[in-house]
């Protein structure tokens, strides 16, 4: 044999070696989803930019968000094993682990779920057409009110207010569920006569619709919102200071809210959500760049609406004791 041919053979050899070591040695690829709400909604901008995040700073997992009805679906996909990470709301948290509201019957269990991030406040705001002939709830009997997409946390939410008003669901008054932008374009084209959105202040669909027609906002009579804050300890009491939406001269006094969380398989190992929790820490700048209120996704609120209500989730816990976040 030559020289220069076995020289080159040589070379070849090593380099097939080294390729296949790298091929041995490389982790394959996670792929992992995040389940959302509606296209355009807080959720799915959050989520959109949390996969940003992940795919940048996590090695070995790829992420996508799945768009979905919202808190409740997001919820059983992950107890079903359809997806790994989702955002929810701590109220339907509740309703899930006691088997009421949209959980009647598909009961959720604590081990089912785990806590990953606490995050941003919520509040439910309810509108009409400012001229139109709903000037309060009790004027809600026997009309369409959206309600957002099936499973969404509104949907939980007004339910609670209609009961609490005595008016029964499909009976005394008709479930519209609708996208948060579809809702407010019916609600301005008189298809629906009020609309319920769980977000936070202001919301781009309101902020839409009142740009458009004047609108009113619903206040809850005292005694049903005092019914309500007793009744269900997982609403935290809000109000909605005057001047939010164009033509809202008038603060809502009696409203409620729940914090946003992102919710977690137990299937999902430690070492991937240890990475993934401390990539969107200290990432946080990212998700405040694509929506603002990603502020009080920090250390600060990290157990904000887990603390209490379900256990976090080992990788999660891990990394917040590192930084001092909890003991």
């Amino acid at each position: 044999m030559k020289k220069g041919n076995f020289a080159t053979k040589l070379l070849c050899l090593c380099a097939l070696c080294i390729f296949a070591t790298g091929l041995l040695s490389a982790a394959p690829v996670k792929y992992i989803s995040i389940a959302t709400s509606s296209s355009g909604s807080a959720f799915s901008v959050i989520g959109t930019a949390m996969i940003d995040v992940i795919n940048k700073n996590v090695p070995n997992l790829s992420a996508n968000i799945e768009i979905t009805g919202g808190s409740s679906e997001n919820i059983l996909l992950i107890k079903n094993k359809n997806v790994e990470l989702g955002i929810t709301a701590s109220d339907v948290l509740v309703l899930a682990f006691e088997g009421k509201g949209s959980f009647a019957g598909k009961q959720v269990g604590k081990n089912e779920v785990y806590g990953m991030m606490g995050g941003h406040m919520t509040v439910l705001q309810v509108y009409v057409l400012k001229d139109g002939p709903v000037k309060s709830y009790k004027d809600l009997k026997g009309k369409k009110i959206a309600v957002g997409p099936a499973g969404s946390v509104a949907g939980d939410a007004m339910k609670t207010i209609m009961d609490t008003y005595g008016y029964e669901i499909n009976k005394d008054w008709k479930p519209e569920y609708l996208s948060h932008g579809d809702a407010a374009e019916a609600l301005t084209d008189g298809n629906v006569d009020a609309v319920t959105i769980m977000s936070t202040l202001p919301a781009s669909p309101v902020a839409t619709a009142a740009a458009s027609k004047p609108l009113r906002l619903l206040s809850l009579d005292q005694a049903e919102y005092d019914t309500i804050i007793k009744n269900c300890p997982y609403y935290i009491p809000s109000s909605i200071p005057a001047g939010i939406y164009n033509g809202q001269d008038e603060a809502i006094p009696n409203t409620f809210g729940s914090v946003s969380l992102m919710i977690v398989s137990p299937d999902l190992p430690e070492e991937d959500v240890y990475q993934i929790t401390k990539a969107l820490y200290e990432h946080n700048d990212v998700l405040v760049a694509a929506y603002p209120q990603c502020d009080e996704w920090n250390l600060k609120n990290a157990v904000r609406g887990i603390e209490g209500l379900l256990d976090l989730h080992p990788g999660a816990a891990k990394y917040l004791k590192e930084v001092g976040a909890i003991k």
